[in-house]
């Protein structure tokens, strides 16, 4: 709805129907209606369900990132989490060269090489003896297949240790996977800030049960912003940095300068209204979600030559006191005060038809 800013207002308390035109500042605004919020609001909301058994913070808080708000009950979620750390550690025990496993396949290992040490030296023994002749030479290959059954063995338990040790890492692995989850699964019970903010309202009492999605309380940081409800039919008057009066119900009596900061691309369903962010132009004293009503300056101009709209024909004409129907050009239109650019001047003598 398109009104006029009620600081700037121009009245007219001439009961004379014969009116002449004046100069006077003309103002044409878009009305809206809104709120404060602040920059970075959010809502901490639950991913998981509990009882609310500790609250850490209170409305009027300052937070930090991190800071710790509110936990959840997790009797379930702390023992699975226990669970988890302990497969965990077992994983990481077994990969240790002293667990016993390791230690046996290590001693398997240890005592195929002291074979070997033996059978090479047989080997070696009976290869110098082979060509004396002092062997039979189903002697000797039988210390060469012993010597290679042994390289063999040594291969075998070293190939199943490393087998072992492959199993262990991935057993290791999926351990850490697990532990890692649980202790997702278990922050999701613990709530922590997001932001540099203020705890604007909390919505849950300590003993409550929080369902999963529902909101325990709102957080706000940054500098405090307007929002405005814009109806359709004004959308389009409505640019950036263009200024808006604001009337606030915590002070009714005082107006504050903002300018339009940011205009949402999409026409709001729940609003049933177009969405405009505004930034303050000077210091108040300002709360979260304080409603207020808002004049956005679509255009506006000090010494215009201006009539009553009243006075105003259709087809953009007026009636002069001699009943001569004159052609004006108009520019800024409001409820109360049209803008004459061309047609009549300061001297003309208006009145309405109907008083002729």
């Amino acid at each position: 709805m398109v009104a006029m800013i009620g600081i700037v207002l121009i009245s007219s308390c001439n009961s004379d129907p014969v009116i002449q035109p004046e100069e006077k500042e003309i103002v044409d605004a878009v009305f809206a209606t809104g709120h404060i919020i602040s920059e970075n609001e959010y809502m901490v909301t639950a991913n998981t369900e509990g009882y609310l058994i500790h609250s850490f913070a209170k409305e009027g808080d300052i937070v930090k990132p991190g800071m710790p708000l509110y936990q959840l009950s997790n009797d379930v979620q702390a023992e699975q989490l226990s669970n988890a750390e302990i497969n965990y550690q077992d994983a990481l025990q077994q990969l240790k060269p002293s667990a016993p496993e390791m230690l046996k396949f290590q001693i398997q290992i240890d005592q195929h090489k002291a074979q070997l040490e033996l059978d090479q030296a047989n080997y070696d023994r009976f290869l110098k003896l082979k060509s004396s002749g002092a062997v039979s030479v189903q002697e000797f290959e039988k210390a060469k297949l012993q010597l290679e059954n042994s390289h063999r063995n040594i291969a075998i338990a070293e190939q199943s240790k490393k087998d072992y040790e492959d199993k262990m890492k991935l057993n290791l692995k999926n351990a850490e996977t697990q532990l890692i989850v649980q202790k997702e699964g278990n922050d999701d019970y613990y709530l922590t800030s997001s932001i540099d903010g203020l705890v604007l309202q909390v919505f849950k009492n300590q003993g409550e049960l929080v369902r999963r999605g529902e909101a325990i309380a709102k957080i706000g940081g940054g500098e405090a912003l307007v929002k405005l409800f814009i109806a359709e039919e004004d959308i389009n008057m409505v640019k950036l940095e263009q200024t808006v009066y604001l009337n606030l119900n915590t002070e009714k009596d005082k107006f504050f300068r903002a300018a339009i900061s940011k205009i949402y691309p999409s026409f709001d369903v729940t609003e049933q209204s177009f969405i405009a962010e505004a930034k303050l132009l000077e210091e108040a004293r300002l709360f979260d979600n304080t409603q207020l009503q808002a004049n956005i300056i679509i255009n506006e101009k000090s010494d215009a030559l201006v009539i009553p709209t009243s006075y105003l024909l259709n087809g953009d004409k007026v009636m002069k006191s001699n009943k001569e129907i004159v052609e004006v050009k108009t520019g800024i239109k409001n409820s109360s005060w049209t803008e004459i650019l061309e047609g009549i001047d300061v001297d003309a003598v208006l009145v309405k038809p109907s008083q002729l």
